[in-house]
């Protein structure tokens, strides 16, 4: 291996795709970058559609401006926290937007939490407005759960809207006491915003939190330097410089991922930068809706979790889309890539990162998406070389990008979707062995971001080189250009002496550079996407009676590959055996922690029956109890 990859050796698939070694950061604030840059140059371009309403680029810079003049009005100032409580819409977008233009600071808060998880999260945060949606499922379930939270922590402010606000046949307003709605705020303020002076790389624009259960939650500061890192580091990575501006502006990309959570708000918000369209559903398990904008609009790529990769891939009507799907949230399970690209024949890849980094940390390698249908990297490298350097002739990339433009974006995508369908190679029915023995890798190490791996006894940083010549593992630290600038409310936490985050999870980096996650240290488990840190959902069930002992874990979901679902083990009291039931134990969590983290079954033990951390006196292994379950589910196959 060449010495300028012995501790890089992602590099080098890197440089087969031409790849610059760092990317160029723009100096604006969040708001500029996402919708006042892109209103300037694609004003009547589509940003977002929702329900069949459609809003250009103008439009959504209208909308912005208009509710950072009601906030501004209503007393937000720099500095300011607001929350939200918000289903995926047009009006998430544009409360994202608005808040950091005034200086105001985005805490996007899940529709998911208990009011007791909300309580904490605004105690913690101190909003001194909230804006939510009406209703997700059941009438009013958001708002009432909001009002009840607003008194218990003080907050006076409530602004309202219902999903369907923003949709091709918006509903009827009734006045109610205590809430604002929405919309009047946006028909009666002009787009008039004030200019806020902002320190891009110190003032923050977005807290998010890290997906506790219960207990004291944990927020990640975002400036809006950030932001903007994470926005341009994963386009590049997907898309390289030189080849994006052909298609600035003209690409639809669909996002049924919440976006509240980290990896629905990067990828709706991160595609507005570059002009693309952003499509949205408001209930991301609607499959037949998701096959419905696809075949209406024709994007290129689905970003989601794997659960909907896998239930996209059963559904009916997904034949040859030709879409590239790109994961985040869970661990891709090799099952869900394969039945995702034979269904579909399109690709099929996963961006990797803890909230904390920003969400991207590694990368599927532009290398491994075109190597099936060019047979080799050599080939791939070839291809890419001659690419860069036709299009670095000002007369080729001036005719490509009059040629896409005269296209449109309907077109490009029907094209571009035809053309992955046709390329697609034959996807192999088995698992690959080498697969098979460490799962589907996490991708390579994003430019501009960087990894070290440490020793799990020892703790002390292994060299790249030594981890891939001797096949070790050990826990995964990450940093990069769209990392928090610490927890909330004290910048540098969190983060060790050399800008790193501590990942929790067990990684081995192979010699073509690609890493693998192998088991996890961190007290935590990934349930469809959603962090369920564990820990907290044991003090809870420690504190119903009869309870002596208390663990849960995170256990492979056998319905949803690459996820989990929680599994609990109780050891009652002596006087309690045999009283306590395990229906008992999951209503008891009902309603206490949220609902992802409420246990699918229970498992009563003795004492003695349960693996120790030392010497069989110390607290439960949770590693080796996960062991356990993954040994006994191979035996039940």
């Amino acid at each position: 291996m060449e010495d300028k990859y012995v501790e890089r050796p992602w590099r080098k698939l890197q440089d087969l795709v031409c790849l610059p070694e760092t990317l160029t950061y723009p100096e604006m604030t969040y708001t500029a970058f996402h919708v006042y840059e892109p209103a300037k140059k694609y004003p009547d371009n589509l940003a977002v559609v929702y329900m069949d309403y459609e809003m250009t680029f103008k439009e959504l810079k209208d909308h912005v401006d208009r509710f950072a003049t009601a906030l501004s009005d209503m007393g937000i100032n720099k500095g300011d926290v607001v929350v939200t409580a918000m289903v995926s819409s047009i009006q998430f977008v544009i409360a994202d937007l608005a808040i950091p233009a005034i200086g105001g600071i985005h805490a996007p808060m899940s529709i998911l939490d208990s009011v007791d998880d909300l309580v904490n999260k605004f105690n913690l945060m101190k909003p001194k407005m909230v804006i939510c949606t009406h209703s997700n499922i059941k009438e009013r379930d958001i708002v009432d759960k909001v009002k009840e939270v607003a008194v218990k922590t003080g907050v006076g402010t409530i602004i309202v809207t219902k999903a369907e606000d923003y949709s091709s046949n918006p509903p009827p307003h009734e006045a109610e006491e205590g809430i604002i709605w929405f919309t009047d705020l946006i028909q009666k303020y002009p787009p008039n915003p004030p200019k806020v002076e902002i320190d891009i790389k110190k003032d923050v624009a977005m807290v998010l939190f890290t997906g506790g259960t219960t207990g004291t939650p944990k927020a990640c500061m975002y400036p809006h330097s950030s932001l903007i890192g994470t926005a341009v580091n994963t386009h590049a990575n997907i898309t390289p410089p030189w080849f994006a501006s052909l298609y600035e502006g003209l690409l639809r990309i669909i996002v049924p991922v919440p976006p509240f959570h980290i990896h629905g708000h990067h990828s709706v918000i991160g595609q507005l930068a570059h002009g693309y369209t952003a499509l949205l559903q408001k209930d991301p398990r609607d499959y037949q809706e998701t096959l419905r904008l696809i075949k209406k609009y024709h994007p290129v790529m689905s970003i989601g979790v794997p659960t909907q990769f896998m239930r996209l891939a059963k559904a009916e009507g997904a034949e040859d889309i030709g879409i590239m799907g790109l994961s985040s949230g869970a661990p891709l399970h090799e099952d869900t890539e394969r039945e995702f690209r034979q269904k579909t024949k399109g690709g099929m890849g996963q961006v990797f990162g803890p909230t904390e980094v920003g969400g991207t940390g590694t990368i599927i390698a532009m290398a491994d998406m075109y190597r099936p249908g060019l047979g080799s990297y050599e080939a791939v490298g070839m291809l890419f070389g001659s690419l860069k350097k036709a299009l670095e002739m000002p007369a080729v990339q001036m005719f490509m990008r009059t040629l896409m433009e005269a296209i449109g974006p309907d077109d490009v995508g029907r094209v571009l979707t035809r053309i992955t369908t046709m390329s697609a190679p034959p996807t192999p029915t088995e698992p690959e062995p080498e697969k098979e023995e460490r799962g589907v890798s996490i991708g390579i190490v994003s430019v501009d971001c960087d990894i070290k791996i440490t020793d799990l006894d020892s703790g002390e940083k292994m060299p790249i080189s030594r981890v891939v010549r001797e096949k070790l593992s050990g826990e995964l630290w990450m940093k990069g250009p769209g990392r928090m600038s610490g927890f909330w409310p004290n910048p540098g936490s969190g983060i060790d002496e050399e800008g790193f985050i501590r990942t929790g999870d067990v990684a081995t980096v192979d010699d073509t550079g690609h890493v693998y996650i192998v088991d996890r240290v961190k007290d935590m488990a990934v349930v469809s996407g959603f962090d369920v840190y564990t820990g907290e959902v044991d003090k809870v069930l420690s504190s119903y009676p009869g309870v002596a002992e208390a663990a849960t874990i995170g256990v492979p979901d056998p319905e949803k590959p690459g996820s989990e679902r929680i599994k609990a083990f109780v050891v009652p009291l002596p006087e309690y055996e045999g009283k306590i039931k395990e229906q008992q134990i999951i209503e008891y969590l009902r309603g206490k922690v949220a609902p992802y983290a409420v246990p699918k079954s229970v498992e009563f033990r003795d004492a003695s029956e349960f693996p120790r951390t030392s010497a069989g006196v110390d607290k439960i292994s949770k590693r080796i109890l996960r062991q356990q379950e993954a040994e006994k589910m191979k035996e039940q196959k």
